[in-house]
């Protein structure tokens, strides 16, 4: 029984945790989604489809949210969702559940991984013997959860109704990735080594004079 993992990441959580659970899932195969691939508007394969991203601002990343939008696929096929996160955790799955509902698909499980904060403005980098025993824990969490989905059991994640709410005015009122480019620049300590332009799944980064610039 076919299934499709549909990952969005940059730093590198949601990949790693894609391709672990790609290794304990039946006949399975993971999909970036990125600028370059949201012509992918159809699955009519797969009998198992999942979506990994990242929390940001208590929520999905906008290209994952237009992503899911603009995907169809078949009333029947079995749709989880992993969030990774390095603080809170706020209300990942509620855009995932509103774009499946109008494809009248169900969103039958959903899980949260906790992995090395990546946003350095809001927290302290991870020590080594915290990354360790992060990704300890997010190679035991895989294990679970890929028995989950290899029988299709349904998994609602709890939440909690008031902090949904908040989280969703917060998520839609101040979440405006648009505009945040103009905060990143570089300073002598970069190596122009490129990497960042080549992962970034929005095509955002653009390498000039041997220096990072980001778009908006």
């Amino acid at each position: 029984m076919s299934t499709t993992i549909y990952y969005f990441s940059a730093t590198g959580n949601s990949l790693k945790v894609a391709k672990n659970l790609s290794e304990q899932v039946e006949e399975c195969r993971i999909v970036r989604i990125s600028r370059d691939n949201l012509s992918i508007t159809q699955d009519l394969q797969s009998e198992k489809i999942g979506f990994i991203f990242p929390i940001y601002n208590f929520g999905i990343p906008s290209m994952v949210k237009k992503f899911v939008e603009n995907l169809q696929l078949k009333k029947n096929t079995y749709v989880f969702a992993i969030a990774t996160y390095g603080g809170m955790v706020g209300s990942p799955f509620n855009e995932i559940k509103r774009a499946l509902k109008k494809k009248d698909v169900n969103l039958s499980a959903a899980f949260t991984i906790n992995m090395p904060g990546s946003d350095v403005l809001l927290m302290a980098p991870a020590s080594e013997e915290e990354k360790i025993k992060c990704f300890k824990e997010e190679k035991e969490q895989v294990l679970k959860i890929s028995s989950i989905i290899n029988t299709r059991q349904p998994c609602e994640y709890k939440s909690n109704a008031p902090m949904d709410a908040l989280y969703k005015v917060m998520y839609n009122v101040s979440f405006n990735p648009q505009n945040m480019g103009k905060n990143f620049w570089t300073d002598v300590k970069c190596n122009g080594c490129g990497i960042c332009s080549q992962v970034c799944p929005a095509n955002n980064i653009t390498m000039k004079n041997g220096k990072p610039n980001w778009g908006h």
